[in-house]
C-alpha cells in the first residue's frame, strides 16, 4: 500500500462507508477505488482529488494530509540538475533495493543524511 491509498481508506472507513459507496459518491468505478488504496496505481488526478475534498468534506487539516499523503505516493520523480557521479550511483544502488529494505535499514540511512523521523510524518490515522 502506499501512504495515500492508506490514507483514502482512512478517510473512507472514518466515515463508515464501503469502497462501492465512495465510487458512487465520486463517479469513479469501484475497482478503481480498491486500486488506488491497494497502491496499484499512483494518487489520481487533481481533478479527483479537488472531488474527493468536497465530497467527503474534508476538514483543513484532512486535506493537508491528503496533499501530504499524495505528494509521498508519486511513483515517478524527476532527479535535480548538477548531480554527482556518487549521487547517480547512490540513486541506481538504491533503486535496485526498493521494497526489500528493513525498517532499521531505512533508519539507518535517514539518521545518516540528516533526514525526518520518517514513519509518514503528518498522516495521523
Amino acid at each position: 500500500m502506499t501512504p495515500f491509498g492508506t490514507y483514502l481508506e482512512h478517510l473512507r472507513r472514518s466515515r463508515r462507508m464501503q469502497q462501492k459507496q465512495l465510487a458512487d459518491l465520486m463517479g469513479i468505478n469501484p475497482c478503481y477505488v480498491s486500486t488506488l488504496e491497494r497502491g496499484r496505481k499512483g494518487p489520481p488526478s487533481k481533478a479527483v482529488l479537488k472531488r474527493l475534498i468536497k465530497n467527503l468534506n474534508l476538514s483543513r487539516d484532512e486535506q493537508e494530509q491528503l496533499w501530504h499523503s499524495v505528494e509521498l505516493s508519486e511513483m515517478t520523480f524527476r532527479l535535480p540538475d548538477g548531480m554527482s557521479q556518487d549521487e547517480f550511483e547512490f540513486v541506481h544502488d538504491l533503486k535496485s533495493h526498493l521494497g526489500t529494505l528493513s525498517g532499521d535499514q531505512v533508519l539507518i540511512m535517514r539518521k545518516v543524511l540528516g533526514l525526518g523521523s520518517g514513519s509518514q510524518e503528518g498522516i495521523a490515522m
